[in-house]
């Protein structure tokens, strides 16, 4: 034995079926007054509809576009930031990066009042449904000096009872938590299906199993998770490796304008999304605002996705929105086929069929 791998959580809640109407509640349950209210909801029908994306015609296309993070872009050097570059080593010392804790709260302002999706139903645009991001899968890969430093080893510790809990989580007997595993001080051990390259180890994963009315959204969930792991928020995405990713569950929660598709809407979503920045190849487009004191921003494309209750008639009504889907939960399948990850949302996505007519 190497170290000791830490493992938290028991598995409960087979009942994944999701609820729309269980979930909202759930939702709201979740959020401080001043975040929702009845009045709130009367407001919110006079909310005006977000503009569909430039270039963005199908409605897959513009959920994709909907829930794509932007992330403030850090520099190594001032001198790269302004728009110099350069090119080999020196390039590749000057490539862009992100801290983790701005892709959390990039999710905050969707955790607390939903992704606003806007959706062409019968040929028309006005109709927004509002989706709320959901922590379901993350594995995060490095060199685990990367946690080498006085503050977060000494916040690496193991758990005693091996159980989590959540405070603000539904306290009924079918909800249970999901399963946690971090990197402490002597490492993990070494039947842990690493690979033999000593700066590309696991530093940390979490794997959901509650169903879906009984999570945290997202930030909260993250803010939960890195009072155990602080590099959560701390690390940087040039510091760790191409197998680190995370996957985003998507639920509905509420339309704007309320009507009688309801139930046509009610599709949920997985996203998944590459956390390194490592290769150019895998970091999304960086825009340039306009503006000397601007910060350019990376996004972080959707490069995989899983759908449950997936209406054809609705996402996928032309043929670049059917590719689309096609592609993307091909590609899905690929990455954890190749890291060997088991993820449960996944794989009670897929056991349910991929799409519906």
């Amino acid at each position: 034995m190497m170290g000791t791998a830490v493992e938290l959580g028991r598995r409960h809640g087979d009942a994944r079926f999701y609820d729309a109407a269980r979930a909202r509640r759930g939702h709201q349950r979740g959020l401080p007054k001043s975040r929702w209210s009845p009045a709130a909801d009367a407001a919110q029908e006079k909310v005006p509809s977000p503009p569909a994306p430039p270039g963005v015609s199908g409605n897959l296309e513009r959920f994709v576009a909907a829930v794509t993070p932007s992330v403030p872009a850090q520099y190594p050097s001032k001198r790269a930031s302004r728009g110099w570059r350069t090119s080999g080593v020196d390039g590749d010392q000057d490539r862009p990066y992100f801290v983790l804790r701005d892709v959390w709260e990039a999710y905050s302002e969707w955790s607390a009042y939903g992704a606003g999706v806007p959706l062409m139903l019968d040929g028309c645009d006005g109709v927004v449904q509002y989706y709320v991001p959901y922590l379901s899968a993350i594995q995060l890969y490095g060199d685990p000096a990367v946690l080498r430093t006085p503050t977060s080893t000494r916040h690496m510790m193991t758990d005693s009872d091996g159980d989590s809990h959540d405070s603000s989580s539904d306290a009924s007997s079918d909800c249970g938590h999901g399963r946690l595993k971090h990197l402490t001080q002597e490492g993990f051990s070494s039947d842990d299906g690493e690979s033999g390259d000593p700066h590309d180890r696991l530093l940390f994963q979490y794997l959901e199993f509650d169903s879906p009315f009984c999570r945290e959204p997202l930030t909260d969930k993250v803010s939960s998770l890195s009072a155990r792991f602080p590099g959560l928020k701390s690390l940087k995405s040039c510091d760790l490796s191409l197998r680190s990713w995370i996957s985003v569950a998507w639920y509905p929660i509420y339309r704007i304008p309320t009507g009688p598709t309801l139930k046509d809407l009610d599709a949920c979503f997985l996203t998944f999304h590459r956390l390194s920045t490592r290769s150019g190849d895998h970091v999304g487009a960086i825009q340039y605002p306009w503006g000397g004191d601007s910060t350019p921003n990376i996004s972080l494309p959707v490069f995989g996705m899983a759908s449950y209750k997936f209406s054809k008639s609705v996402w996928s009504s032309n043929d670049g929105d059917w590719q689309l889907a096609s592609g993307l939960l091909q590609a899905a399948a690929d990455w954890l086929r190749d890291s060997r990850a088991s993820h449960p949302d996944y794989q009670f996505f897929v056991s349910r069929g991929a799409y519906n007519r």
